[in-house]
């Protein structure tokens, strides 16, 4: 089965690479105006060419809405160098997925009470929850589903929702610190009242691109 993690990564060397043999050929000059014609020409084609499997098209289609409408200022370059090296530290040595064990959130968990977040893991979250945090930053994390979500070995074997109230760019740079990816569902509505909807999935391996931290350095 075709993995949307291992699939983007592979679009995205390829990509990278095939822009750099052709800056090294004299075929596309070293400027970001030349750079970005060409990686939209670049994702055009691998649509048409049908290069990569079906579960990358959605982020192709929106790269190539992107390219189309702000040209250069789309920064497609930076964005793939950047998702990239994002990919890379979460992938195994090979480029392959991980799995996801409950240790890790379980360090999350403790990362974020260290900063004075109110974390709640005792709770089930059925159609509505109600939780105050007393001002604080939140995160909540149904008991049933830390129950449910993972096997015998605590690998995860099913996708697991926190509820996210507060700096959500710190919460998704501690969870990468883990190894983590976090998918966004929706910054507000959910569940939890005034609470934000992330997913783990097992493997990291989502179909759609996840959040990624905001301080990793992209050299171009």
């Amino acid at each position: 089965m075709i993995l949307f993690s291992t699939e983007i990564y592979k679009l995205l060397n390829t990509a990278l690479t095939e822009l750099s043999d052709s800056q090294q050929s004299g075929r596309t000059p070293h400027n970001p105006l030349s750079e970005a014609h060409y990686l939209g020409a670049w994702v055009t084609t691998a649509m048409k060419k049908k290069r990569f499997d079906p579960i990358v098209v959605p982020t192709l289609l929106n790269w190539q809405r992107q390219a189309r409408s702000l040209g250069k200022n789309a920064g497609l370059k930076r964005q793939f160098i950047y998702l990239e090296k994002c990919y890379s530290e979460v992938l195994d040595e090979n480029k392959q997925v991980q799995a996801v064990n409950k240790n890790q959130l379980e360090k999350l968990y403790a990362k974020l009470e260290e900063e004075q977040w109110m974390v709640t893991t005792d709770l089930t979250v059925g159609e509505r929850l109600n939780r105050h945090s007393g001002g604080k930053d939140s995160l909540i994390v149904c008991a049933q589903q830390i129950v449910d979500c993972f096997d015998e070995q605590d690998n995860l074997v099913t996708p697991i929702s926190l509820y996210v109230r507060g700096n959500q760019q710190q919460i998704i740079d501690f969870a990468f610190a883990q190894n983590l990816l976090l998918y966004k569902k929706t910054d507000y509505k959910s569940k939890v009242k005034y609470h934000g909807e992330f997913v783990v999935y097992p493997n990291n391996d989502g179909s759609f691109l996840p959040e990624f931290p905001e301080n990793q350095t992209v050299d171009q």
